[in-house]
């Protein structure tokens, strides 16, 4: 190559180099610029959504006061009437859902349709059991993890049960429940990454600070109490108890879990109360709350419950004190070389000074509460709420933990839980075995051939 045409190549093979790094750049900038619209288009989009949400939120909390304002009239006179008419119906239905006496009852054998044969045939003994024995209600699953659930066959076994005398409870299950998350998946828990939230035990939980799930939950309230439940008892109203990854839509971390239960006791109180004031509300506690009585940690404070509820019935399985039961001077390990010294063979110790103590919570906390004597709701509301009364659950289930090492739930615990009940004068009590097979209840109640 002679010299001329080397030279002339080179500045030729700089200006392409330069156009190809000046094109270069220039697509580097453009790549650059597209990011960023990208990055504002989402940071646009999260903006609205969270308007979005906010007006949902605030249309929600509006509908919820309305509910419960326009059924107000500022009426000193009406007030008055309105008061002494909603205390003679309550003082009525306290009468007589005290000493309620029942078992657990599942959406799939209340619903039951007459070609399920196996469920109908554990509703008939569970009938005959109410028939023939001391019992006097039954607690049935209206709302479970998995959706809510009102149907003919369900009507007419609550006119079946009612002509009979028996008290018909609707357990309804709150905060933990996957049967919206297909349809409006922005009301649940979620990771950091968008995807839902579940529990350790693989259950998603809606957010309980949320005006949205709140009415959702009321609104449902409402079809069971027109669909002629005596009582609503409340169970999962309450945070997770290991919330570590989750991401509350509304719930703000820095505040205290109790303010977002209490303010959703109340908005229960008021606008079921409201609607009908003589349904009767309860709720479902852990065993431990009866002796702890503050769970920070889910959000639940038994002093909260006092003035809201009518009942509240403490889940005190004996086996289900994993870290032990103390109460005073009073300890059962849960595990033992003697078998005789452990929490779930000392059935009868464990009801009875837990309802002792927290009986003692309540009536201290009844007496400190600044919503007594009166009750005022928001409006011109003047409810009437009297403390809160214990009727506990008791156990009629074997666990493995339990079985392994030669403790079995047979008729004798369970008479010994009744006992126990009773000498501590709790408001009745209520038996759970989620097969609802009660062969051991049966050879543990009192025959009862008058009702």
């Amino acid at each position: 190559m002679d010299a001329k045409l080397k030279y002339q190549i080179i500045p030729i093979t700089l200006i392409f180099i330069g156009v190809l790094l000046f094109g270069g750049y220039k697509f580097y900038q453009i790549n650059q610029n597209l990011e960023v619209l990208k990055l504002e288009k989402i940071r646009q989009e999260k903006i609205a959504e969270e308007k979005i949400t906010a007006l949902k939120e605030k249309l929600a909390e509006q509908e919820i006061q309305n509910a419960f304002l326009e059924k107000e009239k500022p009426d000193p006179i009406e007030i008055a009437k309105r008061f002494n008419k909603e205390y003679a119906a309550r003082k009525k239905v306290l009468e007589l859902s005290n000493n309620t006496k029942g078992v657990y009852m599942t959406k799939l054998i209340a619903n039951s349709r007459p070609q399920d044969l196996t469920a109908r045939k554990i509703l008939q003994d569970i009938k005959k059991l109410l028939d023939e024995t001391e019992l006097n209600a039954v607690v049935i699953d209206v709302k479970e993890v998995d959706g809510f659930e009102l149907s003919d066959s369900l009507k007419k076994l609550i006119k079946e049960l009612h002509k009979k005398d028996i008290w018909v409870i609707a357990r309804f299950v709150a905060f933990r429940d996957s049967a919206l998350i297909k349809e409006r998946p922005e009301l649940y828990l979620k990771k950091q990454d968008g995807a839902l939230w579940q529990d350790e035990k693989g259950y998603f939980w809606l957010d309980p600070a949320s005006s949205q799930v709140q009415k959702y939950l009321l609104d449902l309230c409402y079809e069971v109490i027109d669909f002629e439940f005596d009582e609503i008892q409340f169970d999962y109203i309450r945070f997770p108890a290991k919330d570590r990854g989750a991401v509350y839509p509304i719930y703000n971390k820095n505040d205290e879990k109790r303010e977002a239960i209490r303010n959703f006791f109340l908005k229960i109180r008021n606008n079921l109360r409201a609607y009908k004031p003589d349904i009767i509300l309860s709720v479902d506690l852990f065993g431990e709350t009866a002796t702890r009585f503050v769970s920070s940690e889910i959000g639940q404070d038994l002093a909260d419950a006092v003035d809201i509820f009518d009942y509240v019935s403490f889940m005190l399985y004996p086996s289900h004190f994993f870290q032990g039961f103390q109460v005073g001077g009073v300890y059962f390990p849960y595990e033992n070389e003697d078998i005789t010294k452990v929490v779930s063979s000392n059935p009868y110790q464990v009801i009875l000074r837990s309802i002792f103590s927290g009986s003692d919570y309540l009536s201290l906390s009844y007496s400190e509460n600044k919503l007594q004597p009166q009750c005022p709701g928001k409006g011109f509301s003047f409810l009437f709420c009297p403390q809160a009364k214990i009727r506990p659950w008791l156990q009629d289930f074997d666990l493995k933990s339990d079985t392994s090492r030669g403790i079995f739930y047979d008729a004798e615990k369970i008479k010994a839980q009744i006992k126990a009940a009773e000498d501590s004068d709790a408001s009745g009590w209520l038996i759970w075995d989620p097969s609802n097979i009660y062969t051991s209840t049966k050879k543990a109640l009192k025959d009862e051939i008058i009702k």
